[in-house]
């Protein structure tokens, strides 16, 4: 019995003083640098890079030193990185100087750390700042009625003139990238595993109709695409929990919609891409706008070369050339394993999250500042900088801080 139980009490000391392994931290370094056509593409100083490991979701982040180097220490495993940022340069547009605010962005994605001292090379790509719409605001959750049920009709996007002139809402196209769903990556690659140069939009095109000037949207104002145009929280059929959508301007609306249609609130043009019900995903989505090139809507909707069949797949999308798009965000929800990029770092290099299905929340764009009482939002064409998360939805609010 004694040495039984002395066996026993050398197992147990020893399980007490096992040791275990501890993940290795290793030092990475990132060196980002300018695009050929800027200053000789030499190194950018001074700028934060941000890391995040995507098994974890856990960030890091740190700034570029004089050699445009950014060192951290991290864990083993893959990372996202992305660098953002906006610069004054003077350009020549139609051979005339002009300065503007130039946006440089860089990602690399999925990223192996698996030793010491690695180095990471982002080129940075550039794009003329947007001066024009945005998208303010975005409410694709939904929301729970008093009883806990489901309910998706009050779903909306909001548009808004970020410049200093009038422009018109006339022939601005809203659509939805495909896949919707973030959490597995693309198949529309080319042979270097990269995006295509076009963005498969599926299930339908939204198109404001008008001659080109018959729909002025003021600077500093904006305007509400609606799935449906209640006042959901007072009307019989809506949801006390919900908004008031009778401001929207149009509604995104179909012949075989589930939503109820708003005779007094006129109706969007809706090109098909898919059939099924026109709707906006409580997973959150990729959102773009954009312009076609003509007024000719048969004549583009009817050319086979606008569209293309999921590599592996059977679903047929059409796609829009990055050049024609004007804004774009990738909203996805915040239980994601992993977010696979949809949209080139021209258009967003980041992403936002949200808390998603039935929460009743949106992600709106953030104030940069206000000249002379217009609210000019942030955009540096990276969401992840330019939005608030699970915000309470706001739609025609202009806020101010």
């Amino acid at each position: 019995m004694i040495k039984k139980l002395k066996i026993l009490l050398l197992v147990f000391a020893f399980s007490c003083t096992s040791t275990y392994d501890i993940p290795s931290a290793f030092e990475v370094n990132i060196l980002v640098t300018y695009p050929d056509a800027f200053n000789n593409g030499n190194p950018i100083s001074n700028t934060e890079v941000k890391v995040q490991n995507i098994q974890t979701g856990r960030e890091y982040s740190a700034t570029t030193n004089d050699s445009g180097i950014a060192t951290l220490n991290v864990r083993g495993g893959n990372y996202d990185i992305v660098v953002s940022l906006s610069e004054e340069h003077e350009i020549e547009i139609d051979g005339y100087p002009i300065r503007k605010t130039i946006l440089f962005s860089g990602t690399l994605t999925g990223q192996l750390v698996t030793f010491d001292k690695e180095t990471f090379t982002i080129k940075t790509e550039y794009s003329i700042a947007n001066e024009g719409f945005v998208i303010k605001e975005l409410y694709v959750s939904g929301s729970r009625t008093p009883e806990g049920k489901a309910y998706g009709a009050d779903k909306f996007i909001e548009i808004y003139n970020n410049s200093d002139q009038v422009l018109y809402a006339d022939g601005l196209c809203y659509g939805l990238v495909y896949p919707i769903s973030t959490e597995k990556p693309t198949t529309f690659i080319d042979k270097n595993g990269d995006l295509l140069d076009r963005c498969p939009v599926w299930s339908f095109v939204s198109i404001v109709p008008g001659s080109g000037t018959d729909y002025p949207i003021q600077p500093g104002k904006s305007f509400i695409l609606a799935l449906s145009a209640l006042n959901h929280k007072d009307d019989p059929n809506g949801n006390p929990n919900s908004i008031d959508l009778s401001i929207a301007d149009w509604e995104l609306h179909s012949d075989n919609s589930m939503y109820i249609d708003v005779p007094s609130v006129p109706n969007v043009l809706m090109q098909r891409i898919n059939k099924g019900n026109i709707s906006l995903s409580v997973r959150g989505q990729v959102s773009i706008l954009f312009r076609l090139p003509s007024s000719n809507l048969e004549t583009i909707f009817t050319d086979v070369d606008n569209y293309m069949v999921e590599p592996g797949g059977v679903k047929q999308c059409f796609m829009v050339p990055w050049s024609w798009i004007i804004d774009g965000v990738e909203n996805a929800r915040l239980d994601d394993d992993g977010v696979y990029k949809r949209l080139h770092s021209s258009i967003d290099v980041g992403y936002i999250q949200f808390r998603g299905s039935y929460e009743g929340v949106s992600i709106r764009r953030k104030v940069k500042e206000v000249i002379n009482g217009r609210v000019v939002y942030k955009d540096t064409n990276n969401s992840a900088e330019d939005f608030l998360t699970n915000q309470q939805p706001q739609p025609g609010v202009i806020e101010t801080n």
